[in-house]
């Protein structure tokens, strides 16, 4: 047979062109949970439920009114009436009265009544364990899991086009999924060559046992993709054929490696000229060169070499970035990575493997407290904290352990959360982490360094917005971004009587938490009110029940009102809309971004930036939310 000569060869920017624009078709399927691992979600999760779904105990102890406890100690204990016990996973009830308390292990549900557990340990029974002597005082909610504290009812727990490992998994578990919508991309792999053996099997003279069927199966499964595996083919074009014509029914792409040089027993580039089109044959890239890109009947084919390192070299540099850009997921594997703290951290003195995350190269503490399984699902990995190690300074460099492939934040964004954050996350593809700790938490993270940016809306007294509060703490490192407009308001039930704020004395209220700037919002409402009335703003806060509550997150606020426990919470529209409730206006308020000035410049915060102005933006909002003419101007913080 003639030996045919290779085309022109491809440029490296050309193959990759063309590889990229292959018509791979992408589906999805439904697997279970344990099936998942590696797999690409096909969608956002969002959580019907709060997890944990109750309030609970995460400590051995007693559970009791925080204020029964606030005379007591060593010398001078507070006795109380033990009513009984419950064990976790006890659906034992009672409730709590003033001298009451009942004893409780980790995990077991917090009794009606009991507003605090105080620690086992700092108790002693008397009485044939009648009577519970309490050692010290403990204050509000100490030692509790608040129902919702680590992942809230209708919050997106998942991106779409996450890839699924371990911690991921425990997060879908935790929220009671059973069955994982991913996407499914089936690759056929044929490896083709009459000297090739499979492994496990004996070896004549002349013959290799077949390495790239294996190393592109693995690889194809790193990417999150399913591997099919059609053996080897002898170079022979009745067989090969009869694969190919198989491989392209059942195969989204097919890989073949070998028989795709121009010598006389290589026959592979010849069948896809034959049974479909050749779009290259050969790159102009070592090693790799003899490389075919075609397609038969519908489906892709990409021909490796069949030197096991020049396939592997194509398949990284070429496919694996193909099928992670159509499955949605991220390049890049490391077991281990050197960063620096970002922030000091104080250590528990004994030996700690702390969750922290990752921001180009500056390390993060990732740690949500006792029990949370988002403290995994945050984190990119875990520093090992010797026991003699007492406290860990911000610049200390450090060796983060992996969490095997992760997907490492661009940004890390800290203060109140917003619709707006998820919108501006999926139009630029920018991976953003976001750690709600509301306003003053926002500014706090970006006076340590340990955030890039801060979703803030802090009113002062005055009504300016985030300005006063930057000045006030000297943050002048730093710039102010206007973002954009927010309706804020009261949340009621639909039949709800509530008209405005002067109907709130005498309601239950739940209230947002101390630091938020929509509590600071609403207290200067409630002190313009005291004003047209006449009275102290603090005599009308103490008509309201409920008032000093504080709820971290509007979803909580939400379900408070739907659940009938209280007649209003505060929050904004949009909330209030998805949920089905009410909504009464009382302001529009600016929601600003708070960004180091030393970032402004990187390709992150630009394109970050650059969407927030934008039109696409704009558009996606939903209802309560509006960009105005300052939106994206920055404010230079003298």
């Amino acid at each position: 047979m003639k030996r045919k000569e290779f085309r022109q060869l491809a440029s490296v920017e050309e193959a990759r062109k063309i590889i990229n624009g292959l018509p791979v078709r992408r589906d999805r399927e439904s697997v279970a949970l344990e099936a998942a691992l590696g797999k690409i979600l096909a969608e956002d999760i969002i959580t019907e439920i709060n997890v944990p779904p109750f309030p609970r105990a995460i400590m051995d102890g007693y559970a009791l009114k925080a204020e029964d406890s606030y005379t007591s100690s060593e010398t001078e204990p507070v006795k109380l009436r033990r009513m009984g016990e419950i064990a976790a996973g006890s659906d034992a009830r009672y409730k709590v009265a003033a001298g009451e308390t009942v004893e409780i292990s980790t995990g077991a549900p917090i009794p009606e009544g009991a507003d605090a557990v105080v620690k086992v340990e700092d108790t002693e029974t008397t009485g044939k364990n009648e009577e519970v002597l309490v050692y010290r005082p403990v204050t509000v909610g100490e030692n509790i899991m608040k129902a919702g504290s680590d992942i809230l009812k209708r919050e997106r727990v998942l991106r779409k086009g996450r890839k699924l490992g371990t911690r991921e998994i425990g997060v879908l578990a935790s929220i009671g999924k059973k069955k994982v919508p991913v996407l499914s991309l089936r690759i056929g792999i044929i490896s083709t060559g009459n000297e090739l053996v499979q492994p496990g099997e004996g070896l004549a003279f002349g013959q290799i046992y077949d390495a790239n069927s294996y190393t592109i199966h693995a690889g194809i499964r790193e990417c999150g993709a399913v591997p099919d595996m059609y053996g080897i083919v002898r170079d022979e074009e009745s067989a090969m054929k009869e694969i190919l014509e198989t491989a392209a029914s059942e195969s989204s792409l097919i890989l073949s490696s070998g028989s795709t040089s121009s010598g006389a027993g290589d026959v592979m580039y010849r069948l896809i000229e034959e049974m479909g089109e050749t779009l290259a044959h050969g790159i102009n890239i070592k090693p790799g060169k003899p490389v075919v890109i075609g397609i038969i009947e519908g489906t892709p084919i990409i021909g490796l070499p069949g030197n096991p390192t020049s396939a592997l070299m194509i398949f990284n540099e070429f496919v694996a970035p193909l099928i992670r850009k159509k499955l949605g997921a991220e390049t890049g594997l490391k077991m281990t990575e050197k960063g620096v703290m970002g922030t000091n951290f104080r250590s528990e003195g004994r030996q700690q493997l702390l969750p922290v995350g990752l921001v180009r190269g500056r390390v993060y503490p990732a740690d949500r407290g006792s029990g949370a399984i988002t403290s995994l699902a945050g984190a990119d990995g875990f520093i090992e904290i010797r026991p003699e190690t007492e406290f860990i300074e911000a610049g200390t460099p450090v060796e983060v352990t992996l969490f095997g492939k992760v997907e490492k934040p661009d940004l890390l964004i800290a203060g109140g959360s917003c619709p707006g954050l998820d919108i501006l996350e999926d139009l630029t593809g920018l991976n953003l982490r976001v750690l709600v700790t509301g306003s003053s938490g926002g500014f706090s993270a970006i006076a340590s360094g340990t955030a890039d940016i801060a979703g803030v809306n802090m009113p002062s007294e005055a009504g300016e917005y985030n300005v006063p509060t930057i000045e006030s703490m000297g943050l002048s490192s730093t710039v102010l971004v206007k973002g954009y407009k927010r309706e804020q308001g009261l949340i009621v039930p639909e039949d709800s009587r509530i008209s405005g704020l002067s109907d709130l004395p005498g309601k239950r209220l739940i209230n947002r938490n101390r630091g938020s700037g929509t509590r600071a919002l609403l207290d200067l409402k409630l002190s313009e009110l005291a004003r047209e009335r006449g009275s102290g703003r603090k005599e009308l806060t103490a008509s309201i029940q409920g008032y000093n509550s504080g709820a971290k997150t509007e979803v909580a606020v939400c379900e408070a009102v739907i659940s009938g426990k209280v007649d209003a919470g505060v929050g904004t529209r949009t909330c209030a809309e998805r949920n089905g409730l009410k909504f009464i206006k009382i302001a529009e308020e600016e929601y600003d971004l708070l960004i180091r000035r030393e970032l402004l410049d990187i390709p992150e915060v630009r394109k970050f930036l650059e969407t927030l102005k934008s039109s696409e933006f704009a558009a996606k909002l939903p209802a309560g939310i509006r960009v105005y003419e300052r939106t994206g101007e920055i404010v230079n913080i003298e």
